[in-house]
C-alpha cells in the first residue's frame, strides 16, 4: 500500500476530534523538532547582559537598556484585559413571560374556585401537591373571610410575579462565579425589576415566599388572624412558580462581545530606553519585554537553512506516522497510541533542549549520552508489545538530534545503535523483574556503544569512561521512569500490555471464580481453550498472552444461564422443555452477556473483541437442524436461518480467530471415541474447513501455513488432555 493511502486509511480510524488532536500533536512535534535546535543555535542572553535572573518584585542591581527599537503586543496583558472585560459582565437573568402568565392565571382560577368553596377541588384537578392542605383550610373559612383571602392570594401572587421569583440553583450558579450581583434584562412588560441590577439579598427565592407573605400580611393587615394568614401564605407558596431565570446563552454572548471589544496592549520601547533601572522594583511587564527581546534575537540561522530543516523534519514526522500506521495492528488503538507516542516524543525533545542548554557535561566530548531519547521508544514498544514501534520512534528522535548544534558526526548512528540495543533487550515478559534484567543488559550494551563512538572520536580515557557511565545511567533512569509511568498509562487507558495481560490470566478473579462455581463445566472448558489458544498463538508468533486471556473470559456470559449449556448439565437437558428458537436465543445471548460483563469489569477492548467474535456470525447448527426437522414433521412454515445465527462480527485478528477455533475444537473433540493423532488431524481439519466455507476466517489474516501450525498445536494439546492411563489391578 502506498504511503498516502496507508495514512489516509489509518486516519479513517480517528474521530474528527482525534484527527484534530493528532494533527496538532504532529505539527507541534515538527515545531519542537525545528524550533528547539534553532533556539540552541544562538544564545539570546548575549543580546542583553544581566548579572542574574530577576523575579517580579525584586530590586534590580543594575540598569538594563534596550539594544534596539522594539514594538510588540503584550499577549499576557491583553489576555488579562480580555478576562477582566468578560468578568465585568454580570450574569444575565430574564423574566419568563409564559411562566408569569401561567402563574397569574393559576392564581385567578384558584381565587375563583375559593369564592365558591371549591379551592380543594381546583387543587386536586390541577394536580398540585398541597401537602399543607392550604386549599382545604381556605374552603373551611366563612364566606366573607374566604373572599377576602382569595383577593389577598390573587393580589399577593400578582405582586410577587411583578417583583420576580428566582431559582436558588440559578442564584447559586451566579454566586459560584464570584458575583454578588446580577442584571435582569428588559422584558417589554412592566415588571418591577426589569432592567435593574440586583444583589442576591434583594431577590425573592421560591423558598422565601412563605416568610415574605406572612411579613407583608402582618404589616398591612394587623387584624388578620394567624390561621388565615398562614393559610394564605401556604396557598401562595402552592400556586407560585419561578419566573425569573438565568440566561447562560445571553450571558456568554455579552461576555464574548465585551472581550472582543478589548484593544490589544501595545508596548513600544526605543533603543537606549531603560527597561530596568537600578534600585527599582522589577515588574512582570519589564521581564516580559526582556523575554520579547530574547525572542526577537533568536532567528540568526539563515532562512534557507531553516527551510531545509523544516522539510527534513516534516519528512521524518511523516515517515514516523507511516510506520505507526503500518505497525499498530488494532485500528481502534491507532489514535490513542499515535497521540501518546507523539506526546512522549515531544516531552523527550523538550527535556533534550533543557539538557543541551543548561546541563554542564565537562569531561564528555559529546552530549549524545545525555539525551533522554530512549524513553519514548521503550514506552512505544512496551505499550504495543512490538519492538518495531519503538524502532520507529528511535528513527524519528535520532533524525531530530542530527540538527542540534551539539550533534556530532556519529550522533545519528550512536542514538540509533543505543536505542536499538535497548529495544532488542526489552522483554515482554510476565513479571516486573524482567525490567531489572533488561535494564542491566541494556545499560551494558549502550555503554559499549558509547565506548566505541568515543574511540572513533579519539577521546581521552577519562572522557570514554565518563561517557560510558553517563549513558548507562541514562538507561537506568529511563527504565525506572518507565516502570512508574507504564502502569499508570495502562490503567488510565485500559491498555493490554504484557504485564496487564499476565495479571488478567490468573484464574483466581471474582468473575472467573463465580464462573467456576455456577458453571464448572464452562470454567474447565475455558481453561482448556485458554491453554490451546496460548500455545497456538506462540506457534504462529501472535500475541499469546492476549489469546490466553481471551480464552479464559470468552464464555463468562454463560454464568447467567449455565444450565442451558451442555458442559454444565449432569442429567436433564433444559432445552427439552422449550422450543428450538428460544434455545438458540439463549445460546446466542451468552456472547452479548459476556461482552456486557467484560465492559463492567473493565477488560481491555482487545479481550472484549475476542469475546464478541469467538462465534462470529456462524450458524447454531444443532438447534437449526432440530427446528428444521420439527417444521418438516409438523408441516409448518419454513424456519428463519437468522434466528439461529450468532450476531457477532467475524474474527478480526489472529488471536480472535485462534480462540474461535480452540473453542470449537475443545468442545467438539469431547465426544470423540478412542482419539489419536490421525483422528484429531482429520477432525480439526474439518472444523477449519467449515469455518473457512462459512467465511468466519476472512478477516483474521491467518495464512494456510499458520492454520497448519495451529492444528498441530491443538493436536499436541489434545493428546495430552485425553491421554490414557493403564488400568491397575485392585490387588
Amino acid at each position: 500500500m502506498r504511503a498516502d493511502d496507508l495514512i489516509r486509511d489509518g486516519l479513517r480510524a480517528f474521530t474528527r476530534r482525534q484527527k484534530m488532536v493528532f494533527l496538532l500533536l504532529a505539527a507541534f512535534t515538527v515545531f519542537l523538532g525545528l524550533f528547539l535546535p534553532v533556539l540552541l543555535s544562538t544564545d539570546p542572553r548575549n543580546v542583553i547582559t544581566m548579572s542574574r535572573t530577576y523575579r517580579p518584585g525584586e530590586l534590580a542591581d543594575e540598569d538594563v537598556i534596550a539594544p534596539y527599537d522594539i514594538s510588540y503586543i503584550d499577549a499576557v496583558a491583553t489576555s488579562d484585559d480580555v478576562a477582566e472585560a468578560a468578568r465585568s459582565v454580570l450574569p444575565r437573568f430574564s423574566y419568563s413571560i409564559s411562566a408569569s402568565v401561567e402563574t397569574r392565571k393559576r392564581a385567578a382560577d384558584f381565587a375563583a374556585a375559593a369564592l365558591s368553596g371549591q379551592a380543594r377541588a381546583f387543587v386536586s384537578a390541577s394536580l398540585l401537591a398541597d401537602h399543607d392542605d392550604a386549599a382545604g383550610r381556605i374552603d373551611a373559612m366563612e364566606d366573607d373571610e374566604r373572599a377576602f383571602a382569595a383577593s389577598l392570594i390573587e393580589e399577593g401572587i400578582r405582586r410577587l410575579v411583578e417583583e420576580g421569583i428566582f431559582s436558588s440553583a440559578d442564584i447559586e450558579t451566579a454566586r459560584s462565579g464570584g458575583y454578588s450581583e446580577v442584571h435582569v434584562e428588559e422584558s417589554g412588560v412592566p415588571f418591577l425589576n426589569s432592567g435593574r441590577t440586583m444583589s442576591f439579598g434583594d431577590m425573592t427565592r421560591a423558598e422565601d415566599v412563605y416568610e415574605k407573605v406572612l411579613s407583608t400580611l402582618s404589616g398591612t393587615y394587623p387584624d388578620i388572624s394567624a390561621e388565615a394568614a398562614d393559610a394564605i401564605a401556604d396557598a401562595i407558596v402552592l400556586l407560585i412558580s419561578v419566573n425569573v431565570l438565568y440566561d447562560p446563552v445571553l450571558t456568554t454572548a455579552l461576555r464574548e462581545e465585551a472581550a472582543a471589544a478589548v484593544p490589544p496592549v501595545l508596548v513600544e520601547i526605543h533603543q537606549g530606553d531603560y527597561i530596568i533601572q537600578r534600585d527599582r522594583v522589577v515588574t512582570v511587564q519589564q521581564l516580559r519585554t526582556i523575554q520579547r527581546i530574547y525572542d526577537y534575537s533568536v532567528v540568526s540561522v539563515p532562512f534557507w537553512k531553516i527551510a531545509g530543516y523544516a522539510v527534513y523534519i516534516i519528512f521524518l514526522t511523516l515517515m514516523f506516522a507511516y510506520l505507526l500506521f503500518s505497525f499498530i495492528r488494532y485500528r481502534y488503538r491507532l489514535a490513542l497510541y499515535s497521540m501518546l507516542f507523539f506526546i512522549a516524543i515531544d516531552l523527550s525533545l523538550i527535556a533534550a533542549f533543557f539538557i543541551s542548554m543548561y546541563l554542564p557535561y565537562e569531561g564528555v566530548g559529546y552530549i549524545d549520552p545525555f539525551l533522554p531519547f530512549l524513553l519514548a521508544p521503550a514506552f512505544a514498544a512496551s505499550v504495543t508489545g512490538r519492538r518495531r514501534t519503538g524502532f520507529a520512534a528511535a528513527l524519528l528522535l535520532s533524525g531530530f538530534a542530527v540538527i542540534y548544534p551539539d550533534s556530532q558526526q556519529f550522533t545519528f548512528i550512536y542514538l540509533l545503535l543505543a536505542i536499538e540495543c535497548c529495544m532488542m533487550f526489552i522483554r515482554f515478559g510476565n513479571e516486573r523483574i524482567d525490567v531489572i534484567y533488561q535494564t542491566l543488559f541494556s545499560s551494558l550494551a549502550v555503554a559499549g556503544v558509547s565506548i566505541i563512538i568515543s574511540l572513533i572520536y579519539n577521546h581521552s580515557y577519562q572522557t570514554i569512561f565518563t561517557s560510558a557511565i553517563v549513558s548507562a545511567l541514562n538507561v537506568v533512569a529511563t527504565f525506572i521512569l518507565l516502570s512508574v509511568v507504564l502502569p499508570l498509562i495502562e490503567k488510565a487507558f485500559n491498555i493490554p500490555t504484557a504485564y496487564r495481560l499476565h495479571e488478567l490470566s490468573f484464574s483466581d478473579t471474582p468473575t472467573l471464580n463465580r464462573l467456576s462455581q455456577v458453571a464448572p463445566g464452562t470454567a474447565n472448558h475455558s481453561k482448556n481453550v485458554s491453554e490451546m489458544a496460548y500455545e497456538a498463538c506462540k506457534a504462529i508468533g501472535a500475541n499469546a498472552d492476549l489469546a490466553k486471556v481471551g480464552g479464559l473470559y470468552h464464555d463468562i456470559g454463560k454464568a447467567e444461564h449455565p444450565e442451558y449449556f451442555i458442559e454444565n448439565q449432569s442429567g436433564k437437558n433444559a432445552h427439552d422443555e422449550i422450543n428450538k428458537t428460544l434455545s438458540a436465543a439463549i445460546i446466542k445471548s451468552h456472547v452479548k452477556l459476556g461482552v456486557e460483563k467484560a465492559k463492567e469489569i473493565g477488560l481491555p477492548q482487545e479481550v472484549i473483541d475476542i469475546i464478541s467474535e469467538h462465534h462470529g456470525n456462524d450458524l447454531i447448527k444443532y438447534f437449526y437442524n432440530e427446528a428444521m426437522k420439527e417444521a418438516k414433521e409438523n408441516r409448518s412454515s419454513m424456519v428463519s436461518e437468522e434466528d439461529f445465527r450468532y450476531n457477532g462480527r467475524i474474527p478480526s485478528t489472529p488471536e480472535s480467530a485462534v480462540v474461535m477455533l480452540a473453542d470449537c475444537t475443545e468442545a467438539a473433540t469431547r465426544t470423540m471415541k478412542n482419539p489419536n493423532h490421525q483422528k484429531y488431524d482429520k477432525f480439526i481439519s474439518s472444523i477449519m474447513i467449515d469455518k473457512m466455507n462459512h467465511r468466519q476466517l476472512n478477516n483474521s489474516k491467518l495464512t494456510i501455513n499458520e492454520l497448519e501450525k495451529i492444528k498441530e498445536s491443538f493436536i499436541h494439546y489434545l493428546l495430552g488432555r485425553d491421554h490414557q492411563r493403564i488400568e491397575y489391578s485392585k490387588d
